[in-house]
């Protein structure tokens, strides 16, 4: 624990990411090698603007980790992929200790990059409210503003035609009709349920901070 006190959680992430992605890169899993990377990617650019006093480079960065954020919460609908493991054997054999394992792998991969993701997401928009003395309605606004264009991403990452941040760089104007202008009742629907995903998120970690309040109380 003291030689992890001594690394920076910046670091830490850092060393982990490229971890998993050796880790995985072989694996049923290979997937989250990219999803690995890309969700990591947002978190180092909200590490890099709290620490830069420069204000072009924050909104250039700001806009990058917007553009990147929902690779995310994307993890979490990764899950999906959970059905390509046999996990259960109904004939009475011994499961799978590897399969178990990436399972496991799969599990904590979700979990710490959203936890790690929507921390940085909440220091981002306090470090906004008070450098602009935002009020704190104002604030609530654009932090579900995010979520929403958020959960459009998601939708745009995990259905046909299944587009990357990146292509936002490669082909910008399909990205914005496909993500802006083109809807159906489906897709909305899909995008609140994501919306949904998020506020949740959000919700968990109120309730760990209030208990992380009174245990130190």
């Amino acid at each position: 624990m003291k030689l992890l006190q001594k690394i920076s959680p910046q670091s830490i992430i850092c060393l982990l990411t490229i971890f998993i992605m050796l880790l995985m890169s072989q694996t049923t899993f290979y997937f989250l090698t990219l999803n690995t990377f890309l969700a990591y990617v947002p978190i180092e650019l909200s590490f890099q603007i709290q620490r830069t006093n420069r204000p072009l480079v924050q909104k250039i960065l700001a806009a990058f980790w917007l553009l990147f954020f929902p690779n995310i919460p994307y993890l979490a609908s990764d899950i999906i992929h959970a059905d390509m493991l046999t996990i259960y054997s109904y004939s009475g054999s011994v499961p799978s200790v590897r399969l178990w394992g990436l399972l496991i792998i799969l599990f904590l991969v979700v979990f710490a990059y959203i936890i790690w993701g929507f921390t940085q997401l909440l220091a981002l928009v306090t470090a906004l409210q008070i450098k602009y003395r935002l009020k704190s309605w104002l604030s609530w606004g654009i932090l579900l503003g995010i979520c929403f264009l958020s959960s459009m991403g998601i939708y745009a990452g995990r259905f046909p035609p299944r587009l990357h941040s990146v292509y936002f760089l490669t082909d910008p104007w399909q990205v914005v009709d496909i993500i802006f202008l083109q809807w159906s009742v489906k897709k909305l629907e899909l995008v609140i349920l994501f919306w949904f995903l998020h506020l949740g998120i959000l919700f968990v970690l109120y309730i760990h901070e209030r208990l992380r309040q009174e245990a130190i109380k």
